[in-house]
C-alpha cells in the first residue's frame, strides 16, 4: 500500500481536514491540530467543528472511513451536486448551501457550495473552494465570539453570506448611480455592456437568494418539529433574505430600466445620424445628376466652348443642392 493510501485511511492532517475546532459549554473555542479530530469528536461537553477542503482527494477518504455521521450525510458532504437541499431526520441535519467564493483576502461575485452535516455535538462542513462567510465566521472566534450551539455557527455564517450579498447589492447600486448620472449628462460610452453584465449578476444572485428562502419555507415546519431553536433561526435569516432578494430584485428592475434608456439614446443617436446622411443624400442628389450629364461626353453639350464654362457648370450644380435643401425646408423635411 503506497503512503499516499496509508495517508488517506489514516484521519491524520495530510487527510484533507482544514480545521478544528472544540467549543466549550460557554461557546469559548479552542483550535485544536487536526491529527486531534478524533479526540475532539470524543470530548465530553460542548461541540466540534471540523471544516474539510474536497480540493483534496484523501478529505473524502476521511468523510468515507471517519466521519461520524450517516452515509446520507456522507454522500452529500463529499457529492457533487450543485443543487441546495436542506434535509432533517435521525438527529442529523443535512445540506448544502450557496456561498460566495473567497477570493484571497475578499470576495468576489462567483457563487459556491458550502456542504454541511449538523448535530447537536458535531458540525461537519465541506467545500471545494475556499468560501467568504465561512472564513469570516471563523475569524470572529479569534474575536472571542462565543458559539453554544452548532447551529449558532451555522446561523452565523448563513447571516454573513446574507451580509455580503447585500454589500454587493449596494455595490451594484452605487454602480448603476453612477451610470445614471452619465446618461443624464449624455455621456454614453460601454454602458450598454456595463448594464448587460449587472443583469446577469443580479439574476444570478436573485436566484440562489429565491432558492434559498423557499427552502427555508419549506423545511422549517418539519425543522421546529424536531428543534423549535433552529426552527426561530432560519425564520429570521429567511426574513433577512427575502429583504436583500427584494432590493436585489428592485435593483434589477433598475439596471433594466437603464437598458432601455441606453437603448433609447443609441437609438436616437442612430437616427440622428441617418437622418443627416439622408439629408446631404437628398442636396448632393441634384448636383450629382447635373455633373453626370456634363460628363457624358456626347456633342452639343453646353459650355463645351464657352470661355470658364467649368465655373457655369459648378454654379448649376451648386444652385441644383441649394434648390434642394430649400425644397426638404419648405416640406418641413428639416
Amino acid at each position: 500500500m503506497t503512503a499516499e493510501h496509508t495517508d488517506a485511511a489514516s484521519g491524520m492532517p495530510a487527510s484533507g481536514i482544514v480545521w478544528v475546532y472544540h467549543f466549550r459549554d460557554d461557546g469559548h473555542a479552542e483550535s485544536l491540530p487536526c491529527e486531534e479530530v478524533g479526540g475532539a469528536l470524543q470530548r465530553p461537553g460542548g461541540w466540534t467543528w471540523i471544516h474539510i477542503g474536497l480540493a483534496d482527494a484523501r478529505a473524502r477518504a476521511w468523510i468515507a472511513e471517519h466521519a461520524p455521521v450517516s452515509d446520507v450525510a456522507r454522500d452529500v458532504l463529499s457529492g457533487t451536486d450543485e443543487h441546495m437541499r436542506l434535509d432533517i431526520g435521525g438527529g442529523e441535519i443535512i445540506g448544502v448551501l450557496p456561498e460566495l467564493h473567497q477570493a484571497f483576502a475578499q470576495s468576489d461575485d462567483e457563487l459556491v457550495r458550502l456542504r454541511f452535516a449538523m448535530t447537536e455535538r458535531m458540525l461537519i462542513t465541506s467545500r471545494r473552494s475556499p468560501v467568504h462567510a465561512l472564513e469570516l465566521t471563523r475569524r470572529s472566534i479569534g474575536t472571542g465570539r462565543r458559539f453554544r450551539a452548532p447551529v449558532a455557527f451555522l446561523d452565523a455564517v448563513i447571516d454573513q453570506f446574507a451580509d455580503a450579498i447585500g454589500r454587493l447589492s449596494e455595490t451594484i447600486g452605487d454602480h448603476l448611480d453612477k451610470i445614471e448620472n452619465r446618461l443624464l449628462h449624455e455621456e454614453l460610452g460601454d454602458e450598454r455592456l456595463q448594464l448587460g453584465r449587472i443583469r446577469l449578476q443580479l439574476v444570478r444572485m436573485h436566484r440562489q437568494l429565491a432558492q434559498l428562502c423557499l427552502l427555508f419555507h419549506r423545511v422549517e415546519p418539519r425543522i421546529a418539529a424536531e428543534s423549535k431553536p433552529v426552527a426561530r433561526a432560519i425564520r429570521t435569516l429567511t426574513q433577512k433574505l427575502e429583504a436583500i432578494d427584494h432590493d436585489t430584485s428592485a435593483q434589477h428592475e433598475r439596471a433594466r430600466l437603464l437598458l432601455d434608456e441606453v437603448t433609447g439614446k443609441m437609438a436616437a443617436i442612430t437616427n440622428r445620424r441617418l437622418f443627416t446622411i439622408s439629408v446631404l443624400t437628398a442636396c448632393l442628389l441634384p448636383p450629382t445628376l447635373v455633373t453626370g450629364v456634363f460628363g457624358m461626353n456626347t456633342k452639343h453639350l453646353p459650355f463645351q466652348e464657352t470661355d470658364g464654362g467649368t465655373w457655369f457648370a459648378l454654379a448649376i450644380a451648386a444652385c441644383a443642392a441649394a434648390f434642394a435643401y430649400w425644397l426638404l425646408k419648405r416640406l418641413r423635411a428639416l
